[in-house]
């Protein structure tokens, strides 16, 4: 869906990843379409706006597929609550502010995230920040402590199915360049190994932080 606001988020998303990768925008509550029944079990007794959130979130997984050429198909929840992707297609999905995004592509992990761009109260940065990021970021840093929080959501999405670990925020530092970021894991998380540096990118647009990894 283009149009509005979907038009600018869309080309926003675009510019986070490499020719390849697929993506696409769905407005929360903006689609009719059923979820399969595959997918169904996990929003059992789900609140209605959750309920949105992962319908639109599938239906632009599926829009993503289709540009692969890929037939629909279902995405169900794993244990980990990340979307199980078909065979050879590495993919992800975020929702906030109204919409959903999914990116994918075959081969290599990739990670997205989508927040509102609002400052973050200060109680809880040392939550989210280790203390040489704050100290990286200067005075009154609420705002970019909310692009690091994204730039780790996309770092923590960028693993494969089958190797998915659980860490928290204080395993990756970031550093926040022109147009992206820097993330260094300091301690063996997954696939990922002490040392590995990933790069990622951002983007701002229409109040909100986009993050991508997969380049």
């Amino acid at each position: 869906m283009t149009g509005g606001r979907t038009a600018p988020l869309e080309a926003a998303l675009r510019s986070l990843f490499p020719p390849g990768v697929a993506t696409a925008v769905v407005p929360i509550g903006g689609t009719n379409a059923p979820l399969w029944r595959e997918e169904a079990a996990a929003m059992a007794g789900a609140v209605p706006a959750r309920v949105a959130e992962f319908v639109a979130g599938r239906t632009a997984a599926r829009r993503a597929l289709a540009d692969l050429g890929l037939p629909p198909v279902p995405l169900p929840m794993g244990p980990d609550r990340a979307p199980h992707w078909p065979t050879g297609i590495s993919g992800s999905i975020t929702h906030a502010a109204g919409y959903a995004m999914a990116v994918a592509r075959r081969g290599a992990p990739l990670g997205v995230d989508l927040e509102q761009d609002a400052p973050i109260p200060p109680d809880l940065w040392p939550t989210l920040c280790r203390a040489e990021e704050l100290e990286r970021l200067g005075r009154e840093p609420g705002h970019l402590v909310r692009q690091i929080f994204a730039a780790k959501e996309a770092v923590f999405k960028a693993q494969d199915t089958g190797r998915r670990a659980m860490f928290g925020f204080d395993v990756v530092s970031v550093t926040l360049v022109t147009g992206g970021f820097e993330a260094h894991f300091l301690d063996d998380a997954g696939a990922f190994r002490a040392g590995q540096v990933l790069q990622g990118r951002l983007a701002l647009c229409d109040d909100m932080i986009l993050a991508g990894v997969g380049w």
